[in-house]
């Protein structure tokens, strides 16, 4: 259903005001230690969830960070993802908004969610392209590195991150596109070809250890895989955190709580 002038409007100022908050900041975000973090995974479009995030986590936590994937697949990826980030808007110390996979005309054609603004607000489909193309890739925060996908064949050190080309729209970067699309296998060894399609990369627990070690990390914190609202893996240090339930899964968050780690079933 189309949204009205006004409606349209106030996510236009949203998203333009999302777009020059990001380019303000570093790609690679490196927040200070906090007592209690929440992380949120894909949501894909369920405002419901997202609510509840909001309504049952954001008192309760010192700092939230979304991991990607807001838009495509369900209905309502517009509400969803301008509820985030008028939240981070409202306070940018405390919500934390990463880049998934999703947030690309890549993935928009196909899974919906560029459809979805024709039919909702007309043609301003552009606004959305350039803010995803400024948006951050990564955080670290309590020694944990916040990504959607994982790590990248040629990321050695995590400042590479801050010098990745900015605005990239797809992203073309093959760095920047790893970290987005790859996904963890820990009976695997090195990087091997992904089945999600050319460029995407399944990385084993052996080169996983090693960039943590290189880095000084304790673990790896992403989305990215439709999996019953958590997975932990690598001897824990590689851990799946899916909210959304499109994909008839439970939807979690994990909340970090003075370093032991918490589920919640959303």
């Amino acid at each position: 259903m189309a949204l009205s002038e006004s409606e349209i409007n106030e996510i236009l100022k949203i998203i333009n005001e999302a777009h020059d908050f990001f380019i303000s900041e570093p790609l690679l975000l490196e927040l200070p230690e906090k007592d209690t973090v929440a992380f949120v995974g894909d949501t894909h479009g369920a405002l419901d969830v997202t609510e509840e995030v909001f309504r049952e986590l954001y008192d309760k936590v010192d700092i939230l960070i979304f991991l990607g994937d807001y838009v495509d697949r369900g209905s309502h990826g517009i509400e969803n993802l301008t509820l985030i980030l008028r939240k981070m808007l409202e306070n940018p110390k405390k919500v934390i908004v990463l880049r998934g996979n999703h947030e690309s005309p890549l993935t928009n054609e196909f899974y919906g969610f560029k459809g979805e603004v024709l039919e909702k607000m007309g043609d301003y489909y552009e606004d959305f392209v350039n803010m995803f193309s400024v948006m951050p890739y990564a955080a670290i925060i309590n020694g944990y590195f916040c990504v959607h996908g994982g790590i990248a064949r040629n990321l050695e050190d995590v400042k590479q991150i801050n010098s990745l080309r900015r605005p990239d729209v797809n992203p073309d970067d093959e760095i920047a596109f790893e970290m987005l699309w790859n996904d963890p296998r820990e009976e695997l060894e090195g990087f091997v070809p992904n089945v999600r399609g050319e460029g995407t990369y399944f990385y084993g627990k052996d080169v996983t250890l090693k960039f943590l070690e290189r880095n000084n990390l304790k673990g790896i914190i992403r989305g990215h895989e439709a999996v019953d609202a958590f997975r932990f893996e690598m001897d824990n240090r590689v851990i799946t955190v899916f909210s959304s339930r499109y994909h008839g899964l439970g939807a979690g968050a994990l909340v970090l709580n003075k370093g032991t780690f918490c589920k919640v079933l959303l």
